[in-house]
């Protein structure tokens, strides 16, 4: 392992010792805390934190076991710099880290769960803080058996000791999937998948393979949660192979102020970074023109845009709103990958202005593509250009019945194959067979596809090219001049935010809820002005009380939060046998999806929610610049007042349903979207409110008080005495 020769590198590992060896204080990465407080590791010292895990691994008792060949381990990490030992340490240990989503302190964790039943770790890796907020009475028995290491608390090597070599055939993690919340699969990553990618993503950026000069070394900047394929490739591996440094804030952090992302690129010079469609939806939605005073985007040259459907209006908007801080449109990269691809399976060989093209919107419903020339501006799609095949991978559009390849425009699933697709789902060999397939070379008639249920069973045809196995994406889209676009999707998945969503979980969730639901019910992708948002169609009994229908509205919207995190755009009640069914009893999902498109379904109520990312910025009042404690009431009640217009605009409830006692939870907000308040209401009063501080506070009542009172600067008695004054007065008239 002694190698200065990165050309030499073949692991992840290897490629970590080369950094430590050859440029050991360079800084390789930096945490900015909510309280703006700095964390950093230089390559030595994350080296030495790596060492330190992967010693404390290998010491685990029972090691001799069956599965001290591939033991896994699970990474249970709060946002922070502790990932990165934990991850380098788990494979110099020879051990597969299973990254995973971070729960929230004191509650139930189901997805971690699940995810221990189905590889079976044999540890798991964690801060103390973490260790002292799990309620191990709310775990499952798998869970609570396994022992559970702080990395925070090991004392890091001082030398790089033994070689720790690393198989570079070895798997490197098992990423999970986040579509389905019951069903949850480990994507089999191996360190030749990850040193595949990882080149080509360098490379589709545009950036030098090897930093060697720590004067010119660039710098990376990202939100991305660690355990997601885009936040751990692009945001985390990507800059250590090319020898960059990273600086990083929280998911929450991004969420509850979008401008931070922006001014840690800013402040940092990073040339590098980027999200899902939505992180530059919700920059261009909630960046206020005062707060792009001290933002140089200039510095800015590769902002990458994937992990759900790329709109063209939005990052037409995005560029426009911060071409004045030097952002410019030519350092936009669209691509597109997946976890089984490792991440990156198609984007430009360079960033540029991003390419588009006009399409009928009726030909996409019958899977084809025309172009749109004096086709009517409602029924017209722009559809963005998202590269092409990096080295090592090859894109075919294929007929997912026939096994075909498209003709070019021609409309089909994606396949994928190349030195970056996966082996494999953990465990999953039925799955696994299905999931392969070849491109058949005797001609066949080419389907009419028109579901949108789960991959079908592959009916392999005669070929003479039976060696080379393509990964069937689920995803359908063409190729146009060699650049794939991508249509839509075969496998039932809905998109928000960048998060996958299995409709069968939320469709089980709401017909869990007994009286209110008397039949099937269907959950939906549908398309915003900016953003894809989630529509249920729910059957409910021909004798139920229309007076009832918006109570059963909030039911649902209740359910599938607590249960989901998601808030649905729209619900609509209709009649029963409203939803079309197969012979079998199975729902028709390509016929309710139409149905629901061109209302033709026998609807008794809908439901649409107001407001969400496509709002304007809401109006808010003057406060003054000289604080009393006489000016607590006032204050106090205009705060309430905009946070009562904040739930109108942009959660969409209805004037009427407010009550200043009611709690948030009451009114559907998601977690998500309860980040959102407590960011805009920092953004406005500069009274810090961390998720957790409003949570504490669940009323308008309670958060009003709260932000009054550490706004005037103190513990204030609530029935302070005193007028308030005239500037406070003025302000608020005349805002």
């Amino acid at each position: 392992m002694q190698t200065y020769d990165f050309r030499a590198c073949s692991t992840l590992p290897e490629v970590l010792f080369y950094r430590a060896s050859l440029h050991p204080t360079r800084n390789a990465a930096t945490f900015l805390n909510d309280d703006a407080a700095t964390v950093s590791l230089s390559y030595a010292e994350l080296w030495g934190r790596s060492v330190a895990v992967a010693s404390r691994l290998r010491a685990l008792p029972n090691n001799s076991s069956e599965q001290s060949t591939n033991p896994r381990v699970l990474l249970v990490q709060p946002p922070g710099l502790d990932f990165l030992p934990a991850f380098f340490g788990a494979q110099l240990a020879g051990w597969i880290p299973v990254p995973t989503s971070y729960p929230k302190p004191h509650r139930a964790m189901p997805r971690v769960d699940k995810i221990v039943r189905d590889c079976s770790p044999s540890a798991i890796l964690t801060t103390s803080k973490t260790l002292a907020a799990i309620d191990t009475r709310r775990l499952a028995p798998e869970t609570v058996s396994l022992p559970m290491i702080a990395v925070d608390e090991l004392t890091p090597a001082t030398s790089d000791g033994e070689p720790w070599e690393v198989d570079a055939l070895a798997t490197a993690l098992l990423q999970y999937t986040s579509g389905s919340t019951d069903d949850p699969k480990g994507v089999v990553v191996s360190q030749r998948n990850v040193m595949a990618n990882l080149t080509a993503i360098i490379a589709g950026f545009g950036l030098p393979l090897d930093h060697t000069d720590s004067e010119t070394a660039s710098t990376s900047a990202s939100w991305l949660p660690f355990f997601h394929d885009m936040g751990l490739m692009a945001g985390v591996l990507a800059p250590i192979y090319g020898g960059f440094r990273s600086v990083f804030i929280s998911p929450q952090a991004f969420v509850r102020r979008p401008v931070m992302w922006l001014q840690m690129i800013s402040d940092y010079g990073a040339i590098v970074s980027g999200g899902p469609n939505f992180a530059y939806e919700l920059c261009a939605d909630r960046v206020a023109p005062s707060q792009m005073a001290s933002l140089d985007l200039s510095v800015w040259k590769i902002a990458f845009c994937g992990a759900e459907p790329i709109r063209a209006r939005t990052l037409h908007t995005f560029a426009q709103r911060f071409s004045s801080a030097g952002f410019s449109d030519a350092s936009y990269y669209p691509c597109y990958g997946l976890a089984e691809s490792t991440l990156l399976a198609a984007g430009g060989n360079l960033p540029s202005v991003p390419r588009v093209i006009d399409v009928n919107r009726v030909s996409l419903r019958h899977d084809r593509v025309e172009l749109a020339t004096a086709t009517p501006k409602r029924d017209i799609v722009t559809l963005v250009a998202l590269g092409s095949a990096p080295a090592g991978t090859s894109i075919k559009i294929v007929d997912p019945v026939s096994n075909q390849e498209c003709v070019e425009r021609g409309i089909g699933e994606i396949w994928l194959s190349g030195d970056s697709v996966m082996s494999g789902y953990w465990n999953r060999p039925e799955e696994n067979a299905n999931v392969f397939g070849h491109i058949a070379d005797t001609p066949t008639p080419t389907s009419r596809f028109r579901w949108f249920g789960g991959p079908k069973p592959i009916e392999n045809h005669a070929s003479t090219n039976a060696s080379l196995m393509y990964l069937r994406t689920g995803d359908l889209g063409f190729l146009n001049g060699g650049e794939l676009f991508v249509t839509g999707r075969l496998k039932d998945i809905v998109i928000i935010r960048g998060r996958n969503y299995a409709p069968q979980d939320i469709e089980a969730t709401v017909s869990e809820l007994g009286e209110c639901v008397a039949g099937r019910v269907v959950a939906l992708s549908v398309e915003g002005a900016r953003s894809e948002g989630l529509a249920l169609v729910v059957e409910v009994s021909r004798d139920a009380n229309e007076g009832r229908f918006s109570q059963i509205v909030r039911d649902i919207r209740r359910a599938v939060i607590d249960e989901h995190e998601i808030d649905p755009r729209q619900i609509v009640l209709v009649r029963p046998a409203a939803i079309p069914i197969t012979t079998s009893g199975k729902v028709q999902r390509s016929a309710a999806r139409e149905k629901f498109l061109l209302q033709s379904v026998d609807v008794r109520h809908a439901w649409q929610r107001r407001g969400g990312a496509e709002s304007p910025p809401l109006s808010i009042p003057v406060l003054p610049t000289q604080k009393s404690p006489a000016d607590l009431p006032i204050i106090r009640s205009v705060v309430a007042g905009w946070v009562r217009q904040w739930l109108i605009t942009r959660v969409g409830i209805e004037p009427t349903e407010i009550d200043a006692d009611r709690r948030f939870d009451d009114y559907g907000l998601d977690s998500l979207t309860a980040v959102e308040l407590s960011g805009e209401l920092e953004d406005w009063t500069g009274v810090e409110l961390t998720p957790s501080n409003a949570w504490q506070q669940p009323t308008i009542d309670s958060i009003s008080d709260f932000v009054a009172r550490e706004w005037v600067g103190g513990s204030l008695s609530s029935d302070s005495d005193g007028e308030p004054s005239e500037t406070t007065r003025t302000a608020i008239v005349h805002a």
